[in-house]
Parts: structure tokens; C-alpha cells; sequence
């Protein structure tokens, strides 16, 4: 199947159009005339990730984040982009894009949390729903910790039982969560200051690391993907893991 077919659907789950001004989305390494029969799939593409796909004979890697998003200013080759190069694979990367899909990251988080009667705000890169039933935060935070196999959850206390997600980076939701009424919000990443936010206005909010809380998305998009081309072989990466550890 030519890698032509695989972005055309990719544009039709997460239209890349979609995507944040400043990000760089799509096909950023490869062409799209490309027959591909073995798909590899990654939140990140690092240098292990594309030797992997070399391995297994995976002429695409379709990843979230982008391979290539600041400026090159030197290629080592011991670098993901050199090595994409070297190998003749491809990489597709689907960020804020997947971020604001139906069937995107934040979908995904929704459905790992268990979370009911669910509301996806797109353009606040945001999921609402109800949890499954109310707890503190302290039962929430290891409910969190299970359920996205994370190293560790930091948290601020308060009730649970109306829960907004955004996946990774998306700290600033806690206000928007403030300002839809929601008494908890689950996210990768918190400052200092939106911790004060969520402890003064009265948010259980829930710091659960960039990766657990969007590597969330690579099985079900790789389900999506098989479902649609059969006759192509998708694989999850085996070296793409969380990058730090807790204790």
C-alpha cells in the first residue's frame, strides 16, 4: 500500500489543519509514493525507536510527537532524523491535531479513567466527564497512578466526582476547568502556579507525567489503523517508554 493511502487517513481522523499554529504536523520525513506494508507506532520517535523499526522491517513510523519541530542546526548521526534518513523510513506525527480528535489523545485519556457522559472541547484541548464514582483525591491519585501505569501522581487535595482531562502539556486547563464548573482535572504537567490555582480554587488537579497521560493514545490508534488496512501490519514500539522514573 502506498503511504499515500495511510495519510489521507490520518487527515480524516485528526485533519491536520486542526493543529496548533505553531506546530509541525503530517508526513515530515519520507514521500508519500512509498509502499509500506509494516507500520511502527511510538509517542516519541528517538534514535532506539527508529533503529527498532529498521529491525522489524517498518518502512513508516507514525508517532505524536513530531520528529522535527525546531530547526536543524546539526545532524549527528546518532540523531532520530539522520538515522530516518539512513534507513529510508518515514515518519508521520500527529500532535495537537490528535490532541483535538473524536478518536484522539484526550478521547483516549477519557476512556482510560474510566470516565462517564463525556464532553471533548476541542479548541480547549480539553475532555470532560463524570468519574465513576466520587472519592477523594488522595483514592483518585492512585486510581490515576493504576489506571496510566505512571511512575507517580502529585496532587492537590479536594472531591472528585465532575473530572476534566487534557493529555501532556496542558497545565493551563486547570482554569478552564475552574470556569466549566468541574471539581477535578487530570493532566501530564503543572507549574507552581496552577497548583496555587487548583488549591485556591478548590480543584483537585493531578499531575500524572507528559508520557502516561498520552501514550494512552498509541493502542487504539493503532487499533483504528488495522481496522482500516488490513492488509498492513501495525506494531507498538517496544522501546518507546516513559523516560524517568520515581520513587
Amino acid at each position: 500500500m502506498k503511504l499515500s493511502s495511510i495519510i489521507a487517513f490520518a487527515q480524516q481522523i485528526a485533519p491536520f489543519e486542526s493543529a496548533a499554529e505553531w506546530d509541525n504536523v503530517g508526513l515530515l520525513v519520507g514521500s508519500p509514493e512509498w509502499e509500506i506494508d509494516r507500520v511502527l507506532l511510538a509517542l516519541d520517535i528517538t534514535p532506539d525507536v527508529v533503529r527498532e523499526a529498521h529491525q522489524k522491517g517498518a518502512r513508516l513510523i507514525i508517532s505524536h510527537h513530531p520528529v522535527i519541530f525546531s530547526p536543524l542546526h546539526t545532524l549527528d548521526p546518532d540523531h532520530a532524523e539522520y538515522l530516518l534518513a539512513k534507513y529510508d523510513i518515514a515518519a508521520l506525527c500527529l500532535h495537537t491535531n490528535l490532541d483535538r480528535a473524536e478518536q484522539g489523545v484526550n478521547t483516549a485519556l477519557g476512556a482510560a479513567l474510566e470516565l462517564k457522559n463525556t464532553t471533548l472541547y476541542p479548541e480547549d484541548f480539553l475532555l470532560v466527564g463524570e468519574s465513576a464514582e466520587p472519592c477523594s483525591a488522595e483514592a483518585y491519585a492512585a486510581f490515576v497512578k493504576e489506571k496510566l501505569h505512571a511512575p507517580s501522581v502529585r496532587f492537590t487535595e479536594g472531591k472528585v466526582t465532575r473530572v476534566a482531562v487534557s493529555s501532556g502539556g496542558g497545565g493551563e486547563g486547570v482554569e478552564l476547568a475552574a470556569k466549566y464548573g468541574f471539581d477535578a482535572f487530570v493532566t501530564g504537567e503543572l507549574k507552581h502556579h496552577q497548583y496555587l490555582y487548583a488549591k485556591q480554587h478548590g480543584i483537585a488537579a493531578f499531575d500524572a507525567g507528559h508520557f502516561p497521560t498520552e501514550d494512552v493514545v498509541i493502542a487504539p490508534l493503532r487499533d483504528l489503523l488495522a481496522a482500516k488496512f488490513p492488509e498492513v501490519e501495525f506494531v507498538i514500539s517496544e522501546k518507546n517508554s516513559c523516560p524517568y522514573r520515581a520513587v
